[in-house]
């Protein structure tokens, strides 16, 4: 029963946690949803390549210019910005994996994301959304 309410209340965190922000993805990403565990093991790199085959290139604003959005990576990740950061730095330097592409707003995220195969970025909820799905997050 305790298991049961510890699960339900990480729930209600996630959704509080992404309130205010989108997920998106490449118009070529054939998943239409995603559960936050799936999400997370995208972003701390245990996913690389999406259902199809495609190889996943994360996205994240340059600073984070939004707290929301500041929020939405932390619970994803488990990681602060900083942490994030040094996270994947030391991905890249082991040979592991590519550093998170780094954009500087909100509408050049989305341009990316629109152009690039296999993109996912989290952006602030009233960004326009042209050239890119939105990805449900279960």
């Amino acid at each position: 029963m305790v298991l049961a309410w510890v699960l339900l209340l990480a729930g209600v965190s996630q959704a509080a946690a992404l309130d205010g922000v989108i997920i998106i993805v490449n118009k070529s990403v054939t998943v239409d949803s995603i559960s936050v565990v799936a999400l997370k093991d995208i972003y701390i790199g245990r996913t690389t390549y999406w259902p199809d085959g495609q190889s996943v290139d994360i996205a994240v604003m340059d600073d984070q210019i939004t707290d929301k959005t500041d929020t939405a990576l932390e619970e994803i990740s488990g990681m602060d910005t900083s942490h994030f950061k040094t996270f994947w730095q030391r991905i890249v330097f082991s040979g592991r994996g590519q550093q998170p592409d780094r954009i500087g707003n909100a509408p050049s995220l989305v341009a990316f994301v629109a152009s690039n195969k296999g993109a996912i970025a989290i952006v602030p909820a009233d960004a326009d959304l042209k050239g890119v799905k939105k990805l449900e997050v279960k």
